[in-house]
């Protein structure tokens, strides 16, 4: 079975020949970043992109895409979610994790459950976690290495670094 890996986004056109600038989201996506092709998330169905040429500058990656040789082409993938493909059996980076893996897992904060991950937000910062507890009141955790500890793929359960309390609301 084949998954994605979401490296990074597109955030901007660069130049006048249709390259574009995509802004990784890890910086241990560098090490598997360069690929022929990568895959852009339209309308819930990922399109295979051939990538004709490939540079990092600083942070950003700058990939040109066959079919798109301007800046009007590269327009419509402005803002997308960049992704690789990855095999069943592949090795991900350290505390790297396929959301479809993710989804549905118990979350625990020292050996109490928090209840089960329901959805992963991808924003600019980090993912954050979405899990819902047994009451369905929904507590949001940011994917951090400093506050995961380790998931477990193989029982879907998703271990944290904090005590439960560290969630709780003060107001209560």
């Amino acid at each position: 079975m084949i998954g994605f890996i979401l490296i990074g986004k597109i955030i901007s056109v660069y130049g006048k020949n249709g390259e574009v600038k995509v802004k990784l989201y890890d910086e241990s996506s560098k090490e598997i970043c360069y690929s022929d092709f990568y895959f852009v998330d339209f309308f819930g169905s990922k399109k295979k992109l051939r990538v004709k040429s490939a540079k990092q500058t600083g942070k950003f990656l700058i990939l040109l895409f066959e079919g798109f040789n301007s800046k009007e082409a590269t327009s419509v993938l402005l803002e997308k979610d960049l992704y690789l493909e990855k095999e069943e059996n592949q090795e991900l980076p350290e505390f790297s994790f396929l959301i479809k893996d993710l989804i549905n897992s118990e979350v625990f904060a020292c050996d109490e459950s928090l209840g089960e991950l329901i959805d992963v937000l991808s924003l600019p910062g980090n993912d954050v976690y979405v899990v819902q507890d047994a009451k369905g009141k929904e507590l949001l955790i940011p994917a951090v290495k400093e506050i995961i500890h380790r998931f477990d793929k193989s029982v879907k359960k998703l271990y944290l670094k904090v005590e439960k309390s560290y969630f709780e609301d003060d107001e209560n």
